[in-house]
């Protein structure tokens, strides 16, 4: 059987196949030599039967039993349940992570940057502060600590002004001498409406731990009231929460609320303090303007206020102590002056009494939820998963829930989960990144391998290294098609045993391979004892002709020292046509789903088709078109053998017979 009246019957119908079977019969044995397919994706049979095609009916509508129902696009149900997995995922991961004390702490710092956008109010006009700051000790001229028979008289100055509760933030713990000490004592009998400071001290030791309340000395308690002026401070030292206290004890802003609103108001438990704003935002007036109002300060300055008595300096006034009362707060982004006094902290939490405003933490099953939610929103913001665009959206996400944690701390009073929550948006971002990333790299190990039986070593190490440069999928490009053909090799195979056929087609196939690789060419397919090759995909080539002109004379070079051998080991001599013709063809894998393959399709393809079997009419052995003559210049020298038909077309196609290279 001639190979080429199976070509001329339908090479058209073959070639877009992408398989061409050639059989071999001989004492009932069967040799099937089919091109395997190669593509992008799946997998590489190694042997398929191709089964005529039948078209299937469609029904349009709701499929059924033996009908084919028609797939709308959309995403997989796989897919969605592969991102609700992830977002599940994600979202469980980072509420864990979440509990650790490093994520805690940066919850924290979360919380704090908050309060950048807590702008000062009008200072609450129930509360005064009275400093023991720097102007005063210049004035007074004493040192730490003052007489009693000072504050004494500062108390008879806010009585005598008509304040309605003055507490001290200052302990009072040991007696000084008998007459400050009896001047004091009167004072606060005399008004009444006095809280003095109680601290906690914490004991450590060997064996032991634990803490110990120090309250003013005995004759003070008489006419006052105590509240603990302890402030707790978080592991990073920022105050943010009130005293956590036992049963019976009572803060020093409880005690003050209760004076002042004649009820016993309590922070709630699990309560932070609702700053009204950053450092200085209390009217505040130093010590030595207090004990003469009437000279220093408008009249009814004190009139109905709450007045704290407390130190506001940036040294501490007393050599025992290890620092001044200044205090770290939320504040600490958004003031240059990034210390509080213990004294306005207290009217912090006084004034969150008296409003009934506290910060509310989300608790940690309601944060399981939302950690949940979010991670799941995150995760199918990544379907169809592209850096640009997905990182895009995350972003919009974090914004989004940024703006509504905002929202609900200014409005609402609530702390969601600030820093921590962003991990439900990264976690699935950076999960589908790595998942993109081993998909990409998995496709280009399949790209690696594929290619690598059909482009040269150089031309594959260009397409690895600028993917960018080939484009995969049906598009059109201009190339040049080469088809070469075994003369009398049906004759051959029909007297040798098909071991030997295949020992010669495998040496033949290894040979011409070598040389379409030498020359940047690719191998499409080997066709029984033909071989298709093409030139300027998948990499842009801008000499394709000519180098599949080279490419051809080395061909024959080689098979003329190829029968020589075969000669010596007694086999009939082989020779061998070419067909070359360049033009415009639709690149791509074409196929099933199952099956497919990355081919050229198009009238070029027919046309070097048929000029490899004109030459058995013609007498030569290598044939090219006009297209391929004047698209490889100089680089070659051809003979012109004039105009002939081919087979499938009415135009006449000009033909020309190479010589030598150029």
């Amino acid at each position: 059987m001639d190979f080429a009246s199976v070509r001329e019957g339908d090479a058209h119908r073959d070639i877009h196949r992408g398989t061409v079977h050639r059989l071999f019969e001989r004492r009932e044995t069967f040799i099937l030599l089919a091109h395997k397919p190669f593509g992008l994706v799946g997998a590489f049979p190694e042997a398929r039967v191709h089964r005529p095609f039948r078209e299937q009916p469609v029904q349009r509508g709701r499929s059924g039993a033996g009908t084919v129902g028609v797939r709308h696009p959309g995403v997989p149900v796989l897919t969605l349940a592969r991102h609700l997995f992830l977002g599940a995922a994600a979202g469980l991961a980072a509420w864990a992570l979440s509990l650790l004390p490093p994520v805690e702490l940066a919850d924290l710092k979360g919380y704090d940057l908050l309060h950048a956008f807590v702008r000062s109010p009008v200072p609450p006009p129930e509360i005064v502060i009275v400093a023991i700051d720097e102007p005063s000790f210049s004035e007074i001229g004493k040192q730490w600590p003052w007489p009693r028979s000072l504050h004494a008289r500062l108390v008879e100055a806010l009585a005598a002004e008509g304040a309605s509760v003055v507490a001290f933030d200052v302990l009072f713990a040991e007696p000084s001498a008998p007459e400050e000490d009896a001047a004091l004592c009167r004072s606060i009998r005399r008004f009444g409406r006095v809280v003095l400071a109680a601290d906690i001290e914490h004991l450590h030791g060997k064996g032991y731990d634990g803490e110990m309340v120090v309250e003013p000395f005995e004759d003070l308690l008489d006419g006052a009231s105590v509240g603990i002026a302890t402030v707790p401070l978080d592991p990073d030292g920022v105050v943010r929460r009130p005293p956590w206290l036992a049963d019976g004890q009572r803060s020093l802003a409880e005690a003050v609320v209760a004076l002042y609103a004649g009820k016993d108001l309590r922070d709630p438990e699990g309560a932070w303090i609702r700053y009204a704003g950053p450092p200085g935002t209390f009217t505040t007036v130093s010590y030595y303007q207090a004990l003469s109002p009437a000279q220093f300060l408008p009249k009814g300055f004190f009139q109905d206020k709450i007045v704290l008595v407390g130190r506001a300096v940036k040294t501490s006034p007393e050599p025992g102590r290890s620092g001044p009362d200044l205090f770290a707060t939320p504040f600490l982004f958004s003031t240059e002056s990034r210390l509080m006094a213990g004294v306005e902290i207290h009217a912090n939490m006084i004034h969150g009494l008296l409003e009934g405003r506290f910060v509310k933490r989300l608790p940690r099953r309601e944060s399981l939820v939302l950690f949940l939610c979010l991670g799941l929103v995150a995760a199918f913001a990544q379907i169809r998963w592209r850096p640009l665009r997905s990182g895009i959206l995350t972003s919009l996400c974090l914004v989004l829930y940024g703006a509504g944690v905002c929202a609900a701390f200014l409005v609402r009073d609530a702390w969601l989960p600030t820093l921590p929550a962003g991990l439900c948006f990264l976690l699935p971002y950076g999960a589908a990144g790595a998942q993109a990333y081993l998909q990409s790299e998995r496709k280009r190990r399949q790209i690696r391998n594929v290619f690598a039986r059909y482009l040269s070593p150089a031309v594959l190490r260009t397409v690895l290294s600028n993917p960018e440069e080939v484009r995969l999928g049906g598009h059109r490009a201009e190339v040049t098609v080469l088809f070469t053909d075994l003369a009398g090799f049906t004759g051959l195979a029909e007297k040798l045993e098909p071991e030997a056929v295949g020992k010669v087609l495998n040496l033949y196939f290894t040979e011409m391979t070598r040389i379409v690789f030498a020359h940047k060419g690719t191998i499409d397919k080997f066709i029984g004892d033909s071989i298709m090759a093409f030139w300027g995909t998948p990499l842009a080539d801008d000499d394709h002709a000519a180098n599949a002109c080279r490419a051809a004379l080395a061909m024959q070079a080689r098979m003329a020292t190829l029968r020589e051998e075969m000669r010596r080991e007694g086999l009939p001599e082989l020779r061998m046509r070419i067909g070359i013709h360049a033009g415009e063809v639709t690149v791509g894998n074409f196929g099933s789903s199952e099956l497919y393959n990355y081919t050229v399709l198009g009238d070029a393809v027919n046309i070097a088709s048929r000029l490899e079997g004109a030459n058995k009419d013609l007498g030569t052995e290598i044939l090219a078109s006009r297209a391929v003559v004047e698209r490889a210049g100089s680089a070659v020298r051809a003979r012109s053998l004039g105009r002939i038909c081919i087979k499938g077309r009415t135009e006449e196609v000009e033909v020309f017979e190479l010589v030598s290279a150029g």
